[in-house]
Parts: structure tokens; C-alpha cells; sequence
């Protein structure tokens, strides 16, 4: 039946002038182990043969310096610890931030009760000041409108980060409303309980133009290094807190007795 079909025995493995180039086992079968397509993997070996190649030849060149272990070690390390600094920096700023709120938000209920204990004595006051007081509450309670130049400049660039990013987000939530809800739009259809419901006479746009006015103060600080803004930053709530950015603690005394010292190697 083979032989019909014109198989001829002795051809597989013969001899002759083509011998050499025979193939005398079948194709082994190579499992793939990636995702990469068909020829990827030789195009990547291709590539870094190349990259390798190039960088030989300018090595040989003389284009390319060679790279100092020892070197490269000390720069990957000053890299770290500048980056480590300049998170201790912003924490410091925070920190100090916090405090400085807490520490006014103390000052105004003190104030108040003040006011309260006073108003208490003389009976019952006039509707003056009776507003007055409650402008004080508000004050208290951490009104909002403060200028930018009136915040102490060791902070005062985190709170300019935060109020742009906080007004970029108004921007983009403005942009993204459809314009029937703008104010600008009008509606023949709509009547006055319309507006008020779809909230048309309420809004109210707050310009910050402190964050378009130069703050040579600000900038100036900025160019200072990370050390030094941490130094002034820990000095400052040593002095105005009684606390130890290192220690995590706030003392009762000036003289913060039981803190190492000032500078973080002190708590090493």
C-alpha cells in the first residue's frame, strides 16, 4: 500500500552529494515559558547585543568614562540621605503647623470665655455684643481667609501647596459641570423656586489672589537647603512648643530636662 503510494524504502538517512545537510532526527520541540511572541526573544537578545557592543566601543573610545564602584556608591548614598532629610523637613513642617493651630485655637476659647464670663457679670448685653462674640467664635473655631504672608514662613510653603492644589480641584470640578448649572445660564422655563433648588443663587466664587502674588520671604526659604530648614524647624518647636522633633514628646518646662539634645545624632 505504501509502495502505491510512492514510498520508497532506503531514502531516510542515504548517502549521496547532499548527505551532509540531511536531517537525521526530528525537530525538537521548545516550550515556551513567557508570554513573548513569536521572534521576541531573539529580538531582545539582538538588542542587548547591540546595547553591549555600543558601549564597548565607546569605552574604547574613550566617550565613556568608567564608573568608580566606590564612587557610585558614596553618590547613591548622599542621594538617600538627601532624600531622607527632606522628608523629615516636611514632617517637621506639619508638625509645626499643627501645633501653631492647636496653640491659636487656645488662645481664641480663652478669649471667649473671657468675653463669656464678663458678659455673665454685666447681664444681659446689647445685640453688639452679642455679634462681636460670635464673630469670635468663629475666629476660635478657625475661620477661613487668612492671608498666606500672615503664616509663618517655615510652613507657610506647605499651606501654599495645599490651597493651589485645592484650587486646581475647584477648576476641574467647575469645568467638568454642564453648563445649565452655571450661574451665567438662564432659562426661560426656570422660575425663582427652580434657581434656589438647583442651588443658582448661592454660589459664590472665591478668588485667591495671594497665590498669584510674589512672596520674596517664601522664595527665600525655598532656596535654602533641607538641613537648614529642618534645623530652624526643630529650633522653632523647641522654643515656641517645648518639643523635641527627635524625642516625640512635648515637655513641661523650658529647659525640657531629659532630652538629649538638639541635633538627631544627640539621640543616637
Amino acid at each position: 500500500m505504501m509502495a502505491k503510494m510512492g514510498f520508497k524504502g532506503g531514502a531516510l538517512g542515504a548517502g549521496g552529494a547532499a548527505g551532509d545537510g540531511v536531517r537525521t532526527e526530528p525537530i525538537a520541540v521548545e516550550v515556551k515559558e513567557d508570554r513573548g511572541g513569536i521572534g521576541m526573544e531573539s529580538e531582545r537578545k539582538r538588542k542587548m547585543r547591540e546595547a553591549a557592543e555600543r558601549i564597548e566601543e565607546e569605552v574604547r573610545e574613550g566617550k565613556r568614562a568608567k564608573v568608580d564602584p566606590l564612587e557610585y556608591r558614596d553618590r547613591v548614598m548622599q542621594e538617600r540621605e538627601a532624600a531622607r532629610v527632606q522628608a523629615q523637613a516636611f514632617a517637621a513642617q506639619r508638625v509645626a503647623e499643627r501645633m501653631a493651630e492647636e496653640k491659636d485655637a487656645e488662645s481664641g476659647l480663652q478669649v471667649i470665655e473671657k468675653g463669656e464670663k464678663a458678659d455673665s457679670r454685666k447681664g444681659a448685653g446689647d445685640e453688639e455684643e452679642e455679634e462681636d462674640m460670635n464673630k469670635r467664635r468663629k475666629l476660635a473655631a478657625g475661620a477661613m481667609a487668612r492671608p498666606l504672608k500672615s503664616i509663618n514662613v517655615l510652613w507657610r510653603g506647605l499651606a501654599r501647596h495645599r490651597e493651589e492644589k485645592e484650587r486646581d480641584r475647584r477648576m476641574r470640578y467647575d469645568l467638568e459641570q454642564s453648563l445649565s448649572r452655571l450661574p451665567t445660564y438662564e432659562d426661560d422655563q426656570e422660575d425663582e423656586d427652580d434657581r434656589t433648588a438647583l442651588g443658582k443663587r448661592q454660589t459664590v466664587y472665591v478668588t485667591a489672589e495671594d497665590l498669584d502674588e510674589e512672596d520674596p520671604e517664601l522664595d527665600e526659604f525655598k532656596e535654602l537647603e533641607d538641613a537648614e530648614k529642618l534645623r530652624r524647624l526643630v529650633e522653632y518647636l523647641r522654643k515656641e512648643h517645648r518639643y523635641c522633633f527627635w524625642c516625640k514628646f512635648t515637655y513641661t518646662d523650658d529647659e525640657m530636662e531629659g532630652c538629649p539634645g538638639v541635633t538627631e545624632e544627640d539621640h543616637d
